[in-house]
């Protein structure tokens, strides 16, 4: 059953750099293989109202991590000190009345071309390797030394991804666990440490870049990554359903937001206060909104795990089983923030509204 949405959004074209930051084996590879997966299925199934173009050289990179996943094979991961840079645009469907009145202002002037039906955003994505993102412990322990500041040690790559318009914080959700004998829990604990010093990093970063315009054109996101893998007890804890794919599909965006604080403030309670804390920056990254990631694994011949690929009935189709729903609400709020961005960076205006569809 199709649904309808309505976004304001005012700008026919406006651009976006994107971030992707983890730790080491958080799967940000396999992260955007799945956004871009969802990207050009949903720019099909949506058919008017969502498309999606990406230059030539891009559609390789993106082939590259998309295909292997539908082989059942992983896609080769960022090598480290390497700079992973993805361009695409996304377009979104102008609402009728929008479209009715651009065509009435054409009857006086030379119409708009066929893209003007669509408010764009152009995107930049940078993916960085987590060996990159974990070189921050040890520059935060050199700074300490040298009495300076981890700032000055970051790799370019790193520095990069922070200036970002939009940063997408990937948690590793597998990590955790309620026993405290097991070696995993030692593991849980340095994890969270690292993802609260990164989440700072971003906080003092922009802080001194832009001072106290550091709130301005930032929107971070937070991405629970390979929630498939997560114990039955910490799910438990957290009040989180065993079958939380059902869950995430049938409760409002409060109460699943609700829960996974509630799981950070279970497992990843240093980080989760380095994002309340950052506010004291001027980065407001308590407000950033929260989706969960996963992509159902199956054994391999070898006995290793491998993505599993299901066959559509009667169909010749074949498709990857993962957190789909997520990423199409990912997809919308890239969206929503347009209009924020195109405020910050004071583009003309140009008021309408989108109009798109979903499941």
């Amino acid at each position: 059953m199709w649904s309808t949405y309505s976004i304001l959004f005012g700008v026919s074209s406006v651009y976006a750099c994107v971030g992707i930051v983890g730790g080491r084996g958080t799967g940000k590879t396999v992260f955007f293989g799945l956004l871009a997966t969802t990207i050009i299925n949903y720019s099909i199934e949506a058919k008017q109202h969502f498309r999606f173009f990406a230059s030539p050289d891009s559609i390789i990179k993106i082939s590259d991590i998309v295909d292997p996943l539908k082989l059942r094979r992983w896609p080769q991961a960022t090598l480290k000190g390497s700079l992973n840079e993805y361009k695409f645009t996304l377009g979104y469907r102008k609402s009728s009345i929008g479209i009715l009145k651009e065509n009435l202002v054409g009857l006086f002037r030379k119409p708009k071309d066929l893209g003007g039906y669509y408010n764009k955003i152009d995107f930049n994505v940078y993916d960085i390797s987590g060996e990159d993102a974990e070189v921050l412990s040890k520059a935060a322990r050199l700074a300490n030394e040298r009495s300076s500041s981890a700032l000055e040690m970051i790799p370019g790559t790193l520095e990069t991804v922070l200036g970002c318009d939009v940063i997408v914080f990937l948690i590793d959700a597998s990590k955790t666990t309620i026993d405290s004998s097991r070696p995993e829990y030692k593991e849980m604990l340095e994890y969270d440490g690292l993802m609260a010093g990164l989440v700072s990093l971003i906080a003092e970063y922009r802080s001194k870049k832009y001072g106290v315009e550091a709130s301005k054109l930032f929107f971070p996101v937070i991405v629970f990554s390979k929630f498939d893998l997560v114990d039955k007890e910490v799910l438990r804890v957290s009040g989180i359903p065993e079958n939380f794919d059902v869950w995430l599909n049938s409760r409002n965006r409060k109460e699943i937001e609700g829960r996974l604080t509630k799981f950070m403030e279970r497992f990843y309670e240093k980080t989760l206060s380095q994002i309340y804390g950052c506010v004291l920056k001027n980065v407001p990254f308590e407000y950033a909104p929260m989706f969960v990631s996963y992509l159902i694994t199956e054994l391999s011949e070898e006995g290793t795990p491998v993505p599993r690929v299901m066959e559509e009935r009667g169909d010749a189709s074949y498709w990857l089983k993962y957190s789909r729903s997520e990423y199409i609400r990912l997809i919308e709020y890239f969206g929503m923030i347009a209009d924020e961005i195109k405020k910050a960076r004071k583009v003309p205006e140009e008021a309408t509204s989108v109009t798109g569809v979903g499941r």
